[in-house]
């Protein structure tokens, strides 16, 4: 028996298939140019042969920013990419093998030509488009050419208006296209328009067996999984058996034939006790290869060939939702959803390569964010971003490319259109067991609520039928929610089904409104201007410009489009809050100042507000950030900076989310309450202690017990359960002076010396003052990995405690260090030989005064 091993492929679904730029697929890496001319300034190829001088090499899959970029030429605002017509060329070879053109996705209206004959308009930059090569009677070497239309010529064309307006974008017509709103939304992103082949661009060459379609779904029934299959082969071969392959089981399909040239293979692999995928905070994704046989005879030999299917899980999900809440459940354990809201890892490209995701994947993962949302004003991810969640265990929130707007879904073209974006949305990422809840859209039900709206306007068919039948028949295993926000009275009210929470935040609300408000589940929340480091900071502005009201800076502060304000004025109220300052003073007289309280401020805000929905007894049951990664330099919304690295808004939150973890709440009169949380699958045995310090030096309590906690559960204790006596420990009696000045709490492994995890409790507030010497030293060893594990110590409180090691990478940063406790942190070094150098700042340490870090070598590491 001879073999062969095949990919799948559809001239009408992606179903998986990931291109790469290489030599395997001619067009990716043919010889592309770019050009940009002026709106219909040329119809056809053979007219733009006067401006091929003026073209750009193009490396596709890219954009018209991208291609600048990698020429030197791009700057933020420079180009309109909307305002102009954009060519990208290329001379290609057609043999008459070929069978199928392959367009991933193109991002605008666009032209494809051979030489000057007009193939196809494509209008959804969300659709892969296929021209069938042998109908076109298309073969032999000539010119392939997309032609991108100039968006504002065609925004310009008269259409029916909508039924409210948006401030999310300048151009209300926008709703009538189906393309990103990422660099048309003023105030959100920067002015970088996605124009251009952004996904793959690919040819299918015949073959007399070809798996053109495919169903799979895989489900939990008892201990037992089951993989459902419906496969449709395209053939003149008479095909004698197909085998569904999983794992290390098999199981023959029934063969039916549907059309004269296609056969439907159909079946149900049943996998008794199989290793089950879950969240990484809840225990191990697991996955399982699955991939097809087929059998047939060819020349009296009995031929098998394979194709690929990808990898699938075995996950149950499902949502709670009686009382207004919204609790997901995953293989019948709650979880608790927290992460943020995803960007796009390149903004210029739309399409980053896999090391780059895998990067900022496993940098969330690390976090402890076991959810990312997928937002309907950015992008449907590439293929890599999927595979990597289902490998690395991270739930995906993901909205339909939906936003605010009214669409204009009465249209029949328009409908249609949709709704094959849709199916082939869910048909390429059918086996992707991270895809938790598919979501409607963004803020389309509180746009139109908050714009006077009557309640029946608020969803249309679309979201309420439509969509929802495509997912029930497509994912049943996935839940389906139809608007982000919505649920309760008004879809806005945090209360009720899932909310997008800025009381804490934008509206300037105290913390204590994140549990007055009743939250049940925020797939949007904490947007804050996250201040990122000097590095950063020195890199995009200019000699003598200094972050503040300078236009370089401001004009990459986020802000709600219209609004007086921007979210650095938030963030700065906080700051005041917090630390007792003034935040504009600080700003122009103490600048180093203003940059280190800016960047905790609105880490202590997050975690506290993390801790508070987290806490053992809270109604919430998720909360994602807003958002992960900034889209450009400069202290925009993102806990990740736009160059991939963590701000320190991202290690408060790494405490604060962590699987297993504690922390301490205020609960006023009652004193403190100290939470253990214990998200992983093992049982934990170990000791809790809670110290009490007075002026930041003497320890005038310390209490100790043996805690054991069940896996996937929490627990909650009184801390004058544990103390001797009576101590005020929020300081709510106010019985004269404070006994204590702070309060740390600490969960050790039986025996260890140093703590798993600790949480502080500021009793007199943050703002403590800055000394000369904290009594801060350290080592470091290296260890047999090559990793560093750097260990502290301190003889004073040290407040947010900032580590700076050029060529390393810390797993903590921005904590804060008690007396009498050690605290390691592991080093890794960006590149192999490093002597390590290191530094380390307190919040409350002068700035001329920092701690050197000596290495100590380990033995051991040879």
């Amino acid at each position: 028996m001879s073999n062969a091993f095949s990919h799948p492929s559809d001239h009408s679904a992606d179903h998986s298939a990931d291109h790469s730029a290489d030599s395997s697929n001619p067009l990716l890496s043919a010889d592309w140019r770019m050009v940009m001319t002026a709106p219909s300034a040329f119809s056809s190829p053979s007219e733009l042969a006067i401006h091929a001088r003026q073209s750009l090499p193009a490396k596709l899959p890219c954009t018209a920013a991208s291609v600048l970029r990698e020429a030197n030429q791009f700057q933020y605002g420079e180009h309109q990419f909307d305002a102009l017509d954009i060519w990208f060329f290329c001379e290609a070879e057609i043999s008459s093998d070929a069978a199928f053109l392959h367009f991933d996705g193109l991002a605008g209206v666009v032209d494809i030509f051979w030489n000057d004959r007009l193939l196809t308009r494509c209008e959804n930059m969300f659709v892969r488009h296929s021209l069938d090569l042998q109908a076109l009677q298309i073969q032999g070497i000539g010119t392939l050419s997309l032609r991108f239309i100039a968006l504002d010529n065609l925004l310009a064309e008269r259409r029916p208006r909508p039924r409210w307006k948006t401030k999310l974008v300048e151009q209300q017509q926008l709703r009538w296209f189906r393309t990103s709103l990422i660099g048309r939304m003023p105030g959100w992103s920067p002015p970088v328009a996605p124009v251009g082949p952004y996904r793959a661009i690919s040819l299918e060459m015949r073959n007399p067996l070809r798996l053109c379609n495919q169903q799979m779904h895989s489900r939990l029934m008892g201990t037992d999984g089951i993989v459902d299959a419906v496969l449709e082969f395209e053939t003149g071969i008479a095909i004698s058996q197909v085998r569904l392959h999983v794992g290390d089981r098999a199981q023959e399909l029934k063969l039916e034939q549907s059309t004269e040239n296609r056969i439907q293979a159909r079946g149900e692999l049943v996998f008794t006790d199989p290793q089950w995928w879950w969240p990484h905070t809840h225990g191990k994704p697991h996955l399982y290869t699955a991939f097809v046989e087929v059998i047939y005879q060819q020349e009296d030999k009995s031929v098998s060939q394979f194709f690929a299917l990808g990898e699938l899980g075995f996950r149950h999900i499902h949502v709670i939702q009686s009382n207004d809440d919204f609790h997901l459940h995953v293989n019948g354990v709650s979880v608790f959803c927290r992460g943020a809201c995803w960007t796009p890892t390149d903004l210029l490209s739309l399409n980053a390569d896999e090391s780059a995701q895998r990067r900022m994947l496993t940098l969330a993962r690390d976090a402890g964010m076991n959810m990312l949302r997928i937002v309907g004003t950015m992008v449907y991810e590439n293929p890599i971003f999927y595979r990597l969640c289902d490998e690395l265990g991270i739930l995906v929130w993901q909205d339909f490319m939906f936003a605010n707007m009214d669409y204009p879904v009465g249209d029949l073209t328009f409908a249609l259109n949709i709704q094959n974006e849709a199916e082939q949305f869910l048909q390429r990422t059918q086996m992707s067991p991270c895809i938790a809840v598919l979501c409607g859209n963004s803020e389309i039900e509180q746009q139109a609520a908050m714009l006077g709206q009557p309640p029946a306007l608020w969803r249309n068919a679309f979201f309420a039928e439509t969509l929802p039948q495509l997912c029930h028949n497509l994912r049943p295993d996935t839940i389906y929610w139809p608007s982000s926000p919505a649920g309760g009275v008004m879809p806005f009210q945090v209360d009720a089904g899932v909310a997008h929470y800025f009381g804490v935040g934008a509206y300037l609300r105290p913390l204590d409104d994140a549990r007055r408000s009743g939250v049940r589940f925020t797939s949007e929340c904490l947007g804050f201007s996250n201040m990122p480091d000097d590095a950063l900071i020195d890199g995009m502005l200019a000699n003598g410009v200094a972050p503040g009201p300078h236009p370089d800076w401001k004009r990459r502060v986020p802000r709600d489009n219209g609004t007086g304000w921007d979210f650095e004025d938030v963030r700065d109220h906080y700051m005041a809050e917090l630390y007792r300052v003034d935040p504009m003073r600080l700003r122009y007289a103490e600048r180093e100042r203003y940059l280190a309280l800016a960047r905790t401020t609105t880490g202590e805000v997050m975690a506290q507000t993390i801790q508070e929905w987290r806490r053992h007894g809270s109604g919430c049951h998720g909360a994602l950030i807003w958002f992960w990664r900034d889209l450009w330099a400069g202290a925009g919304w993102g806990v990740v900076d736009a160059n991939g690295n963590p701000k320190a808004a991202y290690y408060f939150l790494k405490r604060a989310m962590a699987p297993l973890t504690v922390f301490l709440t205020d609960e006023g009169l009652n004193g403190l309450a100290m939470h253990v949380v214990n998200d992983t699958p093992n049982n934990f045995d170990g000791e809790l202690e809670l110290c009490l310090y007075k002026r930041g030096e003497t320890c005038v309590a310390r209490a100790r017990q043996h805690i054991t906690l069940a896996a996937h559960s929490s627990v909650m204790l009184r801390a004058d359960a544990i103390l001797p006596h009576f101590l005020d420990t929020t300081y709510a009696y106010r019985f004269g002076p404070a006994g204590h000045h702070l309060a740390g709490l600490h969960l050790y492994t039986t025996g260890a010396e140093i703590p798993l995890c600790s949480d502080y409790h500021f009793t007199s507030g943050q703002d403590l003052a800055t000394e000369r010497d904290l009594g801060l030293s350290g080592e470091i060893t290296q260890e047999t990995n090559g990793d560093f594990l750097l260990t502290l110590q301190t003889q004073r409180v040290a407040q947010a405690i900032y580590i700076n090691s050029p060529g390393m990478t810390p797993d903590d940063n921005y904590f804060h260090l008690s007396p009498g406790i050690k605290k390691a942190i592991r080093l890794r070094a960006q590149q192999l030989p490093i002597t390590p150098k290191v530094s380390v700042q307190g919040l409350n340490m002068q700035s001329s005064v920092k701690c050197q870090i000596h290495l100590t070598p380990d033995p051991s590491a040879g």
